[in-house]
């Protein structure tokens, strides 16, 4: 079974479908599900480098006003009635619907809680908002996503950025700033950015499968078969399927009537953020805890990027003062900032 949204789908071969083979492919740190492949002719191959549609029973046809109409993403028009594209689109979205539908239910019924954040922070940094349905599919919808690749948070970001990218950021014995909503969506944008230049301001599907399986391996295919169209580049699987399946998710979330998707959102993520506390000795998250009256789970879920087995804000990082922001449930930011002032953990007046 596969339990998240970023798996690689079923191929099934041409005609006839195949038995079903289990495989491990070190993709993304899954076990994942494949078909077996009937060889393709010579004269496909000939064909030129358009990449051939998996065949599909499709339970869930495209609405018509997707699939009559001209389709956007990323404001790019997708060519949605070519018949390769509408197949591929379409296996991807019965893909979600059936064989993760209920990672894609909890993950839709939560979607409101950040998606304002996310779209403001790519909008801000000059990234097309539809870059927001790439973070489920990379992340499978978990904050603290970590890949056997070492991707972490939601944009499964490898490595932090530094200097170069415009921003600091660290990994350490006591947080991952990968896991900051604000910092890890801002170094993603330097990524995504820095991709599409040196790719000859690609296209954004076509830079998106490349942050995915690797800017030098889409160069070097783009090179190999002469063109710069996601559609007809014989991209990896992974990066394929990925890239598809953030056009299948904003096609199924924009109408969700349509396939009978129907529950309450949760309500937007908002909190208090004490910032500037400048800290005269450690202070551990179930201090916090204690001065708001919550769990300490909750003090660690609106500050992802501590450490749990750290589980604390040091006064000193190397020797050197450190200045925090630390996030608090809505209305509780006062509340906090007076127990700090009253147990002496702070030596100046921080901001709320």
């Amino acid at each position: 079974m596969i339990t998240g949204l970023s798996g690689t789908t079923p191929r099934r071969e041409s005609g006839r479908m195949s038995g079903i083979v289990r495989r491990a492919v070190p993709a993304f740190g899954l076990i994942l599900l494949s078909m077996v492949l009937a060889a393709p002719s010579p004269i496909a191959i000939a064909a030129g480098p358009i990449k051939e549609s998996p065949a599909t029973c499709s339970r869930f046809p495209l609405p018509e006003a997707v699939s009559e109409k001209p389709f956007y993403f990323c404001g790019e028009l997708v060519p949605i009635r070519r018949n390769d594209v509408h197949s591929r689109i379409l296996y991807q979205t019965n893909f979600l619907l059936l064989d993760a539908r209920s990672v894609l239910t909890d993950w839709i019924s939560d979607k409101s809680k950040h998606v304002w954040l996310l779209e403001e922070l790519l909008v801000k940094e000059g990234i097309p908002k539809d870059f927001v349905w790439l973070a489920p599919i990379l992340s499978g919808a978990n904050l603290k996503s970590q890949s056997r690749q070492a991707g972490v948070g939601w944009w499964s970001l490898e490595k932090s950025c530094d200097p170069a990218d415009g921003m600091d950021m660290s990994d350490d014995t006591w947080h991952d700033d990968r896991l900051d909503l604000d910092l890890a969506t801002r170094c993603f944008s330097a990524k995504i950015k820095r991709i599409r230049k040196e790719l000859g301001d690609a296209s954004w599907l076509m830079t998106a499968a490349a942050y995915m399986s690797g800017q030098n391996t889409v160069q070097d295919l783009m090179r190999r078969w002469n063109t710069g169209d996601f559609w007809d580049l014989p991209l990896p699987d992974v990066a394929e399927d990925l890239t598809v399946r953030c056009i299948a998710l904003k096609i199924i979330y924009s109408n969700r009537d349509y396939f009978g998707l129907k529950f309450k959102s949760a309500p937007p993520f908002t909190c208090d953020l004490v910032a500037d506390v400048a800290l005269t000795k450690d202070l551990p998250v179930a201090e916090v805890a204690r001065m708001v009256g919550i769990p300490s789970r909750v003090v660690l879920e609106l500050n992802p990027k501590l450490k749990p087995s750290s589980g604390l804000f040091p006064a000193q990082v190397k020797g050197k003062a450190h200045v925090h922001s630390i996030a608090v449930p809505k209305g509780k930011g006062s509340v906090l900032l007076e127990k700090l002032k009253m147990d002496g953990y702070v030596m100046q007046s921080p901001k709320s």
